[in-house]
């Protein structure tokens, strides 16, 4: 029987399975895929002769290995893998919905090169958090099996990979895939909706950066490509490096477009910044997105600018807050059209990705739902807000929102005094500053009132929520002097949020040794302040847990 302790299991992030690329090793990825199959007739999401199940990839180095291993996982479980090729993620995802098949993407998404992941797509959508527990108990069942396997019968060496080398087929979907996607928005929008607009288009490694550019030119708009990569670039739309900033600027200076843009690895997150360069955040970009198609109800994480909320209730728009992750997100949207079949709903992620929970009629055309992260519909929006505004892209930004600014970064086990810090350091954190009742997902200080949402303030509640107060005031006091804590929200991590309305936001990756900090002010220099504290602040409390 195989040593079980050699190999680290793969476990759910925030969406979907990911780790570095050497811990990804082709048995893993199998296993992983078999449960996850086995999940779906579980579901009876497969039956009979319906077991076509679509696949597709970024341009990541370690895709095609791992497509290969996915795609033997699919034909072991007598299905039929349907090879998209190299696509994005909501082109996949689109397409599987369209045929009404299961989906499986290979994608580490942001990530830097030496990291992968797999995201798997229901015939509904994506894989939501409560769908996780039933897909890992298939997966552990795998697992026994493998592992049980006699030596003539495993199909992998000591190492976890195949001993004979697995080829991954010909992607012969992949024409039909991208077209359906591209004609899902061709299709709705008119053929000079952006005429004679000059728009940048970044496109690095993107696996959609050719799709991008034809769905612009096939809208009306002059696309001018710039930094195409053949290695891959890892572009986080949530955390924009200074380069991909100064990048930006320069193009900016040398073209004089009306916009610049470009995606994240996979091309499910967007990144928009305006004709000077300056980009913006994604959680405003949804904003805009929102405000052009006027729904009648959005979720947005707790991570959001609070500008946001603002914006979109003062439109009469409801508003839901939850944890971060496009699952969260994509359940208050099921929630909601529960309860309201008939009400227009959308979703977004800080990062910009955009989901379509409900079918959208624009200038009569039907625009399918598409509950999962989107790049072209938040890009190809907010350049036609502006447009039709008859304002450029700044202007826009100025007028429709109010003046609320936001940064975000991480430290690491590379950052000084974090050396030591795990994913598993990080839950303990958020313990350390979260009430023992599980019911309170925020707690209100005013004075010496004490109020909290979901639970009765007892006095132990009160002499317990004071003390994370007084606690995490400790650790803030080197940035915030003595301005007094307003409230403490626990959604999803610790997210702080201080008289003087400045916000910092604590929370911990959950599978990779990242501790974020999130902040959100009146200015974008001390927005960017707050979060160069984390440097300061987490490494005084990891210190404290030893």
């Amino acid at each position: 029987m195989r040593d079980k302790t050699k190999f680290k299991p793969l476990k759910f992030g925030t969406s979907g399975l990911r780790d570095t690329v050497v811990n990804m090793t082709d048995m893993e990825c199998y296993i992983n895929t078999k449960g996850f199959i086995s999940f779906l007739k579980e579901r009876g999401e497969i039956t009979g002769g319906e077991n076509s199940i679509a696949l597709a990839g970024d341009y990541r180095s370690s895709t095609p290995r791992i497509a290969a291993s996915v795609e033997k996982a699919i034909i072991d479980s007598g299905c039929q893998p349907v090879n998209c090729g190299e696509v994005p993620t909501p082109t996949l995802a689109n397409f599987a919905i369209t045929k009404e098949i299961p989906g499986i993407m290979v994608t580490g998404s942001h990530i830097p090169d030496d990291r992968n992941g797999i995201k798997f797509v229901k015939k509904s959508g994506e894989v939501l958090k409560s769908d996780e527990k039933d897909i890992l108990s298939n997966v552990a069942k795998v697992r026994e099996d493998e592992y049980a396997k006699p030596e003539e019968e495993d199909l992998f060496d000591d190492e976890g990979m195949f001993k004979e080398k697995v080829k991954l087929s010909e992607p012969e979907a992949e024409k039909e895939a991208i077209d359906l996607y591209i004609k899902r928005y061709l299709a709705v929008f008119h053929s000079d909706a952006m005429k004679g607009l000059k728009i940048v288009l970044y496109q690095h490694s993107a696996v959609g950066r050719d799709i991008v550019k034809e769905v612009l030119e096939g809208l009306g708009a002059e696309v001018i490509t710039k930094g195409r990569s053949d290695s891959f670039v890892p572009v986080d739309t949530e955390k924009v490096s200074e380069k991909t900033i100064e990048g930006l600027r320069e193009w900016a200076g040398e073209v004089k477009p009306f916009a610049l843009i470009s995606t994240d690895g996979d091309s499910d997150r967007p990144l928009l910044a305006d004709e000077e360069g300056n980009f913006l955040p994604g959680d405003k970009l949804g904003a805009l997105v929102s405000i052009f198609l006027k729904p009648d109800f959005v979720a947005i994480p707790i991570s959001a600018n609070d500008a946001v909320v603002s914006a979109l209730e003062a439109k009469d728009i409801k508003v839901v807050q939850t944890k971060i992750g496009s699952p969260y997100v994509i359940k208050a949207m099921n929630d909601e059209l529960a309860k309201n079949p008939n009400e227009k709903v959308v979703s977004w992620e800080s990062n910009g990705g955009f989901l379509l929970g409900s079918d959208w009629e624009i200038d009569g055309k039907k625009l399918k739902a598409l509950p999962t992260r989107d790049a072209l519909l938040p890009l190809v929006s907010s350049i036609l807000l502006a447009k039709e505004e008859g304002k450029t892209i700044s202007n826009m930004i100025e007028s429709e929102l109010p003046h609320r600014y936001t940064h975000a970064d991480v430290v690491d086990d590379k950052t000084p005094g974090c050396e030591n810090y795990t994913a598993d350091m990080g839950k303990e954190i958020i313990k350390l500053f979260s009430p023992k009742e599980g019911n309170i997902y925020q707690a209100d200080f005013d004075g010496e009132k004490i109020s909290a949402k979901e639970a009765d303030v007892t006095p132990e509640i009160s002499e317990e929520l004071t003390g994370i107060k007084d606690k995490i005031a400790g650790y803030f006091s080197s940035i915030m002097g003595d301005e007094k804590i307003k409230s403490i929200n626990f959604i999803d991590g610790i997210r702080i949020k201080f008289e003087n309305d400045d916000v910092a936001h604590l929370r911990p990756s959950g599978n990779a040794p990242e501790f974020r900090m999130y902040a959100t002010s009146n200015t974008q220099e001390r927005a960017d302040e707050i979060v160069e504290s984390r440097k300061k602040i987490v490494p005084e409390i990891i210190a404290s847990l030893k």
